[in-house]
């Protein structure tokens, strides 16, 4: 450990050196085989940029911790990766204030599914009991309250089936909320 700290100097050092590699890694990697993304329609580009970050997320859940902050370490990789988001907004007709407002929101979003990945991954990593298998014993424990009567649409949910070795499926929930998001955060641009 010494010889890591005469080598890096703080934690915070090496956090921030870790924080740039992965980032810079992942998005030489996501754009490989591509042109550029700079040729793409902005909302793809948001796209391919938000696809990026949230498989940083689910290969590295604690790398979310660490950006998910008003305070992040704002090492080169990270900055690129907010300036291609930036522009992304600023193309779309968005002044710059507007454009980082959007993309805060939007980070927002990919940083929440992402936080949400590394809670279940602390829960499993702690109690040892998997997702499905604590779905289950709720989903007896609301029927013992007669909770899920109040609530048709949990009801709903607790009638369908769930294997005890189910995990929680963060990814099916960013893909199906990313679309409106952006959709939503393009909505009202003066030259979409």
């Amino acid at each position: 450990m010494s010889t890591i700290r005469q080598l890096v100097g703080t934690r915070d050092r090496l956090v921030a050196l870790m924080v740039q590699r992965i980032v810079a890694r992942s998005s030489r990697e996501g754009r490989s085989g591509q042109e550029s993304h700079r040729k793409d329609p902005p909302v793809e580009r948001l796209r391919a940029l938000a696809q990026e970050e949230w498989q940083r997320y689910l290969a590295h859940p604690w790398l979310v911790e660490v950006l998910a902050s008003t305070r992040p370490p704002l090492v080169p990789a990270v900055l690129e990766a907010s300036r291609a988001m930036v522009e992304a907004f600023v193309e779309m007709g968005f002044d710059a204030d507007s454009a980082l407002r959007r993309y805060l929101a939007l980070s927002g979003y990919i940083q929440g599914m992402g936080l949400l990945v590394a809670a279940e991954q602390q829960e499993a990593g702690s109690t040892g009991i998997a997702y499905g298998a604590w779905w289950a014993d709720e989903v007896r424990r609301l029927d013992r309250t007669g909770v899920r009567r109040g609530h048709p649409w949990l009801a709903e949910l607790t009638e369908q089936p769930h294997d005890a070795g189910d995990s929680f499926d963060a990814d099916r929930a960013f893909q199906e909320g990313l679309g409106p998001i952006l959709d939503g955060l393009a909505a009202g641009a003066p030259t979409a």
